[in-house]
């Protein structure tokens, strides 16, 4: 039976998507984002995750593991390394401080499901739902597919966030059951863009303008706006202009860069390429809400 990596369920959710939802975030992604917020959903495997304000310095974790994957990584503390652990969870079951955490369950269809269903009170009282993240989604797009087809017997939609960079296959194995895509344009240059994820755009884009012509529910186009990467105004009229000429897409949201992420990384004993760019407000970016009157598009920052 086909399974879903997990590597978090967030419960009463209020940031991805309308209402109360459930977030599910999915593992897996081929782009490596230099500002990606969750560095534990890029690899596919579990990982497991340091948090050195927590640790004790006992070094039972790295008695226990059999494999001896940990050691002390300078400016990190003791660092799993991903490529030699097994996921056997040794250290995370033996250390009472909680240093130690996985990142990475497997859940059938039913199982998520069930955790899912707990609240579907509170998404019909809300106009919420089911929203699955990542990493990227529909990578898992057959477990996706079985639980919206679920949801929606129960009238709770089902939203996908989504970076694109995916067999067409894959997102059309799910979209009739899927009410909401969240869709992310990183840049419009296929240089730049495999600069800052590994990856050209051209797949990214193809799946972008068959889903503009087919998709039957709600399409909304996200950037996430990067200082120094993505922000130039040459930029952002070019992926104004061209999405404003697709079908069915009404809405670009910007998205101000953040960096919840790090410690992840350090937790993953990797370094954030993005040094110490501080945060930005919702109020720096305000502007791009200006240019809606120039592509007719709704123009949103979230």
């Amino acid at each position: 039976m086909k399974k879903a990596n997990v590597f978090n369920i967030e419960r009463f959710a209020t940031e991805d998507g309308a209402g109360i939802r459930t977030v599910v975030f999915l593992k897996g992604c081929i782009l490596k984002c230099k500002w990606c917020a969750n560095p534990e959903s890029q690899a596919f495997k579990r990982e497991i995750i340091f948090n050195a304000v927590l640790c004790s310095g006992c070094s039972k974790c790295v008695e226990v593991c059999p494999v001896n994957a940990i050691s002390y990584k300078e400016g990190f503390g003791l660092i799993t390394n991903q490529d030699i652990c097994t996921g056997c969870l040794k250290c995370v079951d033996s250390c009472c401080y909680g240093a130690r955490s996985a990142a990475g369950t497997e859940y059938t269809a039913e199982e998520l499901y069930k955790i899912i269903s707990r609240d579907i009170d509170f998404y019909k009282m809300s106009d919420g739902g089911v929203t699955f993240s990542g990493g990227e989604p529909f990578f898992q797009s057959e477990v996706i597919n079985q639980i919206a087809g679920m949801l929606k017997k129960d009238g709770v939609t089902t939203l996908v966030e989504t970076c694109g960079h995916v067999s067409l296959k894959n997102i059309q194995e799910a979209i009739d059951n899927i009410d909401y895509i969240y869709y992310d344009i990183k840049h419009m240059n296929p240089e730049t863009h495999r600069e800052l994820t590994g990856y050209d755009n051209s797949l990214i884009l193809e799946n972008l303008e068959w889903l503009s012509d087919n998709f039957k529910g709600e399409l909304s186009v996200r950037y996430p706006y990067i200082p120094g990467c993505n922000d130039g105004i040459d930029d952002i009229h070019a992926f104004l202009s061209y999405i404003s000429g697709l079908s069915g897409i009404k809405e670009a949201v910007f998205l101000p860069y953040h960096r919840l992420g790090l410690p992840k990384y350090i937790g993953l004993g990797r370094l954030y390429e993005m040094g110490d760019m501080v945060s930005l407000k919702k109020s720096e970016i305000a502007f791009l809400e200006n240019f809606s009157g120039q592509y007719n598009l709704k123009i949103k920052i979230q």
